[in-house]
């Protein structure tokens, strides 16, 4: 866990043992969705610690898909009343990391920097300033969100049997279970979607994961898809 000032922080996911990490008042889960690469949509919800939506606002703006995203993360720390303990998820890495690693810096130098002997503001700086007084009132945490398809599963309705019959058998392949199989869970008898934004953001990027699986390279279309 990172300081980021004296009343905020952020984490990657895990806890350090000498800075433990402390209970949180609110959930606020920043996303944002591109459209082009100068137009898109952005949104933010806000839960308590116990997944009880709270607040949540969205709306179509102008801007690259670092600054929706920024947009939703001022939008959520300003509408919170008053000082809290929030933790901010999002899965925007410039968001986070700027948060960890370039805020102190940008705060230091006034969120100017120097660019061939001219003084400029650093880019998003008016939405910046902005974060960094909320950063001032709340305690925030921040956490990147990040998933990746490990397991293409087995389709709905395959035989186990079938499935054995068509693996290739080879000396490198073949092995003999020695344990009984599990019975296994079952399948929710629904698919009710999820009430709150957080479940329901965590799903739809399972979803992009598998859809981008094939995907080798980084493409142009990347920076339009809000995975």
């Amino acid at each position: 866990m990172i300081p980021l000032t004296s009343q905020t922080a952020a984490c990657s996911g895990e806890t350090s043992s000498n800075n433990p990490q402390a209970a949180c008042d609110y959930l606020l889960v920043c996303h944002a969705r591109s459209v082009s690469i100068c137009e898109g949509s952005w949104s933010f919800s806000l839960e308590t610690a116990d997944g009880e939506p709270v607040f949540s606002a969205e709306d179509s703006d102008i801007g690259d898909l670092n600054r929706l995203t920024l947009l939703a993360a001022v939008r959520g720390l300003e509408s919170i009343d008053g000082p809290a303990s929030v933790m901010l998820l999002s899965n925007n890495r410039y968001l986070i990391r700027s948060l960890s690693e370039s805020l102190p810096r940008w705060r230091e130098n006034q969120f100017v920097w120097e660019h061939f002997g001219r003084r400029i503001d650093v880019q998003h700086a008016d939405l910046w300033r902005r974060i960094d007084r909320a950063l001032q009132i709340h305690r925030v945490q921040a956490c990147l969100i990040s998933t990746r398809l490990v397991s293409g599963g087995r389709e709905p309705g395959t035989s186990p049997g079938l499935e054995r019959a068509s693996r290739p058998e080879g000396p490198t392949q073949g092995w003999n279970r020695i344990d009984s199989p599990h019975s296994g869970v079952s399948a929710p008898s629904s698919r009710r979607a999820p009430q709150d934004r957080l479940r329901r953001w965590l799903l739809s990027d399972a979803a992009s994961c598998e859809r981008s699986a094939a995907r080798h390279r980084f493409t142009a279309a990347d920076l339009l898809e809000s995975a």
